[in-house]
């Protein structure tokens, strides 16, 4: 993993006198300086304090098995693994970079190809469809930078486009920032944020990053090997080898085994980018990104409240604000968020409404006879620091009955908030006989979607109640009918394009036909386990086919699929869609 270091010696100076004004093509941010870096160091923001999620882990682990990591035996096993000619093919394949590699690089490039592609490869489909959501953003940054464009690809060999990655180093998000060069580049990592996770600002840090190592090195071996190791490492290297030639400085002892491998695993990556179809992997759909809307919150505001009255979960909001480490915002700052376009109007009112004023995710604690900042830290797991600035205060001194602000859990909070909230902006009321099933039919929204909206704790409603039935006006029907569960598979099928056309695990396919690999044949019948409910949905005025997927909780992809609807296709009102829900 990437080790970006802080730039702590005094050799890292001589560098950064060198470095020289942005190029014209470029609106490079200027970095803070190294004391005020230190100004926003804080050892109880540290990131090491945060419990890493499972996901992160997984991250973590699916990088751990790579080149550096195989044993001599295992290295030796890949090699002698056979390239298929499509794979040939695709390794003799010219790319933007013109790297000119020696016997080593290509034969550890070739290793990083068989690695993607055959040990890993549902892993690298997993990191195809993740890159989905960011590729279109990246790309027009980059292109506003005047970078290459292949650079756009780097987060396949920093994180698989995991927001939530960390490395073992402590590097986090898409680019694998170190804390302290997040926060050179304007990144805030503390207590309450860590937007080196957040795709879309992590995104510019990472252009204007780049943009400053090849003004620095002249190079881009030079570039992307600083950005693997950090320009203090590659610049000491550089003094100590008496080399500037990138060639020259891998062939020695100076830089580590992770470091010169990352040109040839960046390339390999670029190889299989540029073949995937004939690789037997899914293209990348620059569609299926939804369009964001950013909008701005008040400090304190309780992101569980937020993200229920916008329709979804807290897990799902954060899906697209992975940057937030509490349930609440900053107290000291109001913050700007990303949520699909569908979802933004629903959050507008939240935040028009008196449960977003500011420090609504908070609770008031009453202190007690022998409390202290201290006792009160640990007993809600929030540093005296925190504390502190959220009550406005420098003082150690507390005395009984004094209240103090303390950030909320918010599930019983948000809970209690979300239901005042859809009571008054109710749009249905429930009729005698009614269940959330039928409601959520006859309006084509997700039960969970309801039940998210008005807050409520399960299945239960009772005539008379006022429910928000988000998108209300917007119409559709169903016919209840049941999708096939046969599957006859046609030419140029795979096992893995059949179990996303039916939202179906590949090991459930497997299982349900008693299949041992991926093999099938056209023409083969195949059982599709877990049928669906099938609706028919009639398009209206305005829509589009990532906001009918939204609505209905589908993916865009499945959509055009069940519908035989190729990219760039377009629908027109009164066109009838079949949807598949779960």
């Amino acid at each position: 993993m990437p080790a970006r270091l802080m730039f702590i010696f005094p050799a890292v100076f001589l560098l950064l006198s060198c470095v020289t004004a942005p190029r014209e093509d470029s609106a490079v941010l200027e970095p803070k300086t190294i004391e005020q870096v230190r100004d926003l160091s804080h050892p109880e923001f540290e990131v090491h304090r945060d419990r890493i999620s499972p996901e992160a882990k997984a991250a973590e682990k699916m990088f751990m098995d790579e080149i550096d990591d195989l044993t001599p035996e295992e290295k030796a096993e890949l090699e002698r693994e056979p390239l298929t000619e499509a794979e040939k093919e695709a390794l003799e394949t010219e790319i933007e970079f013109d790297f000119v590699l020696d016997a080593r690089e290509t034969q550890a490039m070739e290793n990083y190809f068989k690695l993607y592609t055959q040990r890993h490869r549902n892993s690298f489909q997993i990191w195809l469809e993740r890159s989905e959501m960011y590729l279109p953003y990246i790309k027009e940054v980059f292109k506003e930078r005047g970078l290459p464009e292949d650079l756009i690809y780097l987060p396949f060999a920093e994180s698989g486009f995991n927001p939530r990655a960390y490395s073992r180093a402590g590097a986090a998000g898409l680019w694998q920032f170190m804390p302290g060069t997040g926060r050179m580049y304007d990144l805030r990592v503390d207590w309450w944020l860590d937007e080196r996770r957040n795709p879309f600002l992590s995104t510019y840090a990472a252009a204007d990053y780049l943009a400053r190592l090849y003004d620095e090195f002249e190079c881009w071996y030079l570039a992307l090997a600083a950005y693997n190791a950090g320009e203090g490492r590659v610049g000491r290297a550089m003094q100590r080898s008496g080399h500037e030639n990138y060639f020259d400085l891998i062939n020695g002892p100076y830089l580590a085994m992770e470091t010169r491998n990352y040109v040839p695993k960046f390339l390999a990556i670029l190889k299989i980018l540029r073949n995937l179809e004939e690789l037997g992997f899914d293209p990348i759909d620059w569609e299926r990104a939804p369009d964001y809307r950013e909008l701005e919150i008040p400090p304190g505001t309780d992101l569980v409240a937020l993200s229920r009255a916008s329709g979804m979960e807290l897990d799902e909001f954060k899906k697209y604000n992975p940057a937030f480490r509490r349930d609440v915002s900053p107290s000291d700052s109001r913050t700007k968020i990303m949520l699909p376009d569908t979802r933004a109007q629903a959050a507008v009112e939240f935040l028009d409404s008196p449960d977003a004023e500011q420090h609504a995710g908070y609770h008031r604690y009453q202190v007690s006879s022998g409390d202290s900042w201290w006792r009160i830290s640990n007993r809600f797991g929030v540093p005296v620091s925190v504390l502190k600035q959220m009550n406005n205060t420098t003082s150690d001194m507390l005395r009984p009955g004094q209240y103090v602000f303390v950030p909320a859990s918010g599930s019983t909070h948000a809970e209690t908030s979300t239901q005042d909230y859809a009571q008054r902006r109710g749009n249905y009321e429930v009729q005698s006989g009614d269940t959330l099933w039928d409601i959520s039919r006859k309006f084509n929204v997700e039960m969970q979607t309801l039940i998210a909206a008005n807050g409520l704790g399960g299945n239960t409603i009772r005539p008379g109640q006022k429910l928000y039935i988000p998108g209300h006006t917007q119409s559709g029907g169903g016919d209840g009918s049941r999708v096939q569960t046969t599957y006859s598979v046609n030419s140029g099928d795979t096992l893995w394009k059949i179990s996303r056309k039916f939202n179906v695990g590949m090991d459930d396919l497997r299982s349900a036909n008693d299949l041992r690999g991926n093999t099938i044949r056209p023409g083969q019948k195949l059982e599709i386990p877990g049928s669906s409910s099938v609706t028919t949905y009639e398009v209206r005025s305005g829509d589009t086919l990532s906001g009918i997927a939204s609505r209905f909780g589908v993916n865009t992809r499945d959509l055009q699929n069940w519908n035989n609807i190729s990219r760039g296709q377009v629908i027109r009102p009164g066109d009838r869609l079949e949807v598949r829900i779960d």
